[in-house]
C-alpha cells in the first residue's frame, strides 16, 4: 500500500488479518482490502478497492454502515482521485473518505480534535443557533447522527460538525459515541429550560436590510407581518419578506429587483441562516422574536410574549 498523508501527516496503517474481519460478508472480502488505521489517537478501517470500481453514493452509506457495525469503528474509503462532482455527492451521503494527500472527509475526527482556536461559549453560530431553534420547534433531535441531520437540516455534513461541536462546548447537547464510531446527539434538558438558557447566547438573525420598489409575493414572510399572524396585530403598511444571505445574492444578481437600502414598496431582512418554516411561508416563532426583541412598540412586545408562552 501507498503511503497516505492526511495534513502533512503520515498515518499509520496495518493490513488486517482475516480472523479480523470475521462477520464481515463475503462481496466486502472479495472487493476491499481491509487496513487498522491511528490516527491522532483515533481508530478507524480504511478500504481500498481491489479494482477501482466505484460505486453510487448511497451505495458507500449503506456499505460502510453494514461494515462498522461488524468491526465496530467507522470505516472509510480511499481513492486515488475523485472528481469534484464525485466528493460533494459523497459528503452530502456522509461518506468517510480519504484521497492521499489532497482531500480528506473525516468529520468524526474534526467532533474528537481539539481546536487551536478556543470554540466560542459567548456567541452562538448561525449553523449551531439553526440546529437548536429546529429542535425547539420542527422536531425532537434525540439519538441523531450527524448523517440524520444532513438529511434533515439545510448545512453540509462539516457544518453540522462545527455546530455540534459548538452546542457541546456550550453543554447543550450529549454526544455519544457508538461500538461503529459513529457519534449520536441528543438535547437533555426540557425545551424551555433550554430556550432560557441559550435565548442570550443566540444572535439577532437579520444580517442586513434591503428594500425594494416592487411587490416580491414569492417569499418568507417576517416582521410584523409574521407576527401578525401568530398574534392580534394587524399586519404593517410595508410588507417584509425574509431570505437567506446566500439565496439573497442569487437574487439581487440575476433578477431587475429595484434594490436600495433607504425605502421601498417591500422590506427584505437578508438573514444569516436559512429561515425555518413555522408554518406555511412564515418564519419560526423563536427566530421571529430574536428580530423583534428591541422593538419599542409595547404592543408587539406584549404579542411577543404572549406567543412564547404559546410555544411551551
Amino acid at each position: 500500500m501507498e503511503n497516505i498523508v492526511i495534513a502533512g501527516m503520515m498515518l499509520q496503517t496495518r493490513l488486517m488479518e482475516r480472523s479480523e474481519l470475521k462477520g464481515v460478508f463475503t462481496d466486502a472480502l472479495l472487493g476491499y482490502t481491509f487496513y487498522d488505521v491511528l490516527f491522532q489517537g483515533n481508530e478507524f478501517v480504511l478500504l481500498q478497492s481491489k479494482d477501482e470500481r466505484k460505486l453510487a453514493p448511497l451505495q458507500y452509506k449503506k456499505l460502510a454502515e453494514q461494515l462498522a457495525s461488524v468491526l465496530k469503528k467507522p470505516c472509510v474509503f480511499l481513492f486515488n482521485s475523485l472528481a469534484t462532482y464525485e466528493r460533494n455527492r459523497l459528503i452530502e451521503r456522509g461518506v468517510f473518505f480519504v484521497v492521499s494527500g489532497k482531500y480528506v472527509f473525516l468529520p468524526f475526527l474534526l467532533i474528537n480534535a481539539k481546536d487551536s482556536v478556543e470554540i466560542s461559549k459567548d456567541r452562538m453560530q448561525p449553523a449551531s443557533q439553526y440546529l437548536l431553534l429546529y429542535h425547539l420547534q420542527k422536531e425532537q433531535i434525540q439519538n441523531a447522527t450527524l448523517s440524520d441531520l444532513s438529511n434533515k437540516i439545510p448545512y453540509n455534513y462539516l457544518a453540522i460538525s462545527r455546530a455540534v461541536r459548538q452546542l457541546e462546548a456550550m453543554q447543550l447537547v450529549d454526544v455519544n459515541t457508538l461500538d461503529s464510531g459513529i457519534k449520536e446527539i441528543s438535547f437533555s434538558l426540557p425545551n424551555q429550560e433550554l430556550w432560557k438558557k441559550t435565548e442570550p447566547l443566540m444572535q439577532n438573525p437579520i444580517k442586513a436590510i434591503w428594500y425594494a420598489d416592487d411587490n416580491i409575493n414569492e417569499a418568507t414572510l417576517g416582521g410584523i407581518d409574521a407576527l401578525s399572524a401568530y398574534s392580534h396585530l394587524n399586519p404593517d403598511y410595508q410588507r417584509t419578506v425574509v431570505f437567506y444571505d446566500k439565496d439573497f445574492n442569487k437574487i439581487r444578481d440575476n433578477t431587475d429587483l429595484r434594490l436600495n437600502k433607504v425605502e421601498g414598496l417591500t422590506r427584505i431582512e437578508v438573514w444569516k441562516y436559512p429561515p425555518i418554516l413555522y408554518i406555511g411561508n412564515i418564519v419560526d416563532k423563536l427566530s421571529l422574536y430574536l428580530t423583534l426583541k428591541y422593538d419599542h412598540d409595547p404592543r408587539v412586545q406584549k404579542e411577543l410574549e404572549t406567543m412564547i408562552k404559546s410555544l411551551w
